[in-house]
């Protein structure tokens, strides 16, 4: 595989990159883009950052993420290199997908195990955030981190890590996050924006959501559902439902928790967390991947069929 060294002088000798975060981004894709973006742009190698999906809107309280291209008519080719960060497969791009798949010279940089290594190039490190990788790769390219940068790698591992709550954290973890404080990151700023501010909309989505937790396997799975009427009678965004999963996390005896969203009729988004089992696993059932404790799928179908299959497919993997 390649080395974080061996990618650096690769992207050094590259004119121009796109970079592409995931659909339905986070603050890691959004922040490990925008990061390597300036990086580049320093080294004076013209760079843009694309997302199929809109950012949400906590995270343009930095001002690189507003600059981020959502709706883009032309065929990348006068990109020298297209590059996906934070992207464990190739449908994630969204509407960038089929663009990504035809381009001669493709990178990915991330740290999902369920990567499907679908780029010509791929750096797969497995670690708590994707910033960590990017902020690995901008050293080894001696670009200058300016505090703008530190900042945006900032909010991509304090995102990742549910303000450094996860299993998922590790030394090497607060070891980068000290170094992007010294390099003039702000914690408390990054950490307010994009974990404690909330609308008065969201606010109640969150209470009528908690409000209607379903247990199973004797309250060692949890399941929060959003669904379609709750947005509308609430008036709160489909984006504004992160960090839902962390507080089914939090109830005692929970080992796995799940939040499923309704994003159109008969179809859902499944966030998976564990404290120890497999869920990556269980995601994989549905077509879905990411993490051995964080990991996220698609099912279709009636509601109460589709909590019926995750509900199956959770108990399969429930440590005993």
């Amino acid at each position: 595989m390649i080395t974080v060294k061996e990618i650096a002088e690769k992207l050094l000798k590259e004119t121009s990159v796109a970079i592409f975060c995931h659909a339905r981004p986070d603050g890691d894709t959004i922040g490990s883009a925008c990061a390597l973006k300036k990086a580049l742009q320093f080294k004076g190698i013209n760079s843009e950052v694309f997302c199929s999906d809109p950012v949400p809107q906590k995270y343009s309280f930095l001002e690189e993420p507003r600059k981020i291209i959502k709706d883009y008519s032309g065929d990348f080719s006068e990109f020298s290199a297209l590059l996906a960060s934070d992207n464990a497969e190739i449908t994630r791009l969204g509407d960038f997908a089929a663009a990504f798949t035809k381009h001669k010279n493709t990178y990915s940089i991330d740290h999902h195990i369920s990567n499907t290594r679908y780029a010509k190039i791929n750096l797969v490190i497995d670690k708590a955030s994707n910033s960590e990788n990017i902020f690995a790769v901008i050293k080894e390219m001696q670009a200058d981190i300016t505090p703008e940068i530190a900042n945006l790698l900032a909010m991509g591992v304090v995102t990742d890590t549910g303000g450094f709550r996860h299993k998922n954290v590790t030394a090497e973890t607060f070891f980068t996050a000290g170094e992007l404080v010294k390099l003039g990151a702000d914690m408390n700023t990054v950490y307010y924006e994009t974990f404690t501010r909330q609308t008065k909309e969201r606010a109640e989505l969150f209470g009528k959501t908690m409000s209607k937790i379903r247990y199973f396997y004797n309250g060692r799975a949890a399941v929060a559902t959003v669904r379609l009427k709750d947005f509308a009678e609430t008036r709160a965004y489909q984006d504004e439902t992160e960090g839902f999963i962390d507080f089914v996390m939090g109830i005692n005896g929970v080992e796995i928790g799940a939040c499923i969203m309704e994003t159109d009729s008969n179809k859902f988004k499944i966030s998976l967390r564990s404290k120890g089992a497999d869920v990556n696993a269980v995601a994989a059932v549905f077509g879905g991947g990411g993490h051995k404790l964080a990991s996220g799928c698609k099912i279709t179908g009636d509601y109460e069929d589709a909590v019926d299959r995750l509900v199956v497919a959770i108990g399969k993997y429930l440590e005993d």
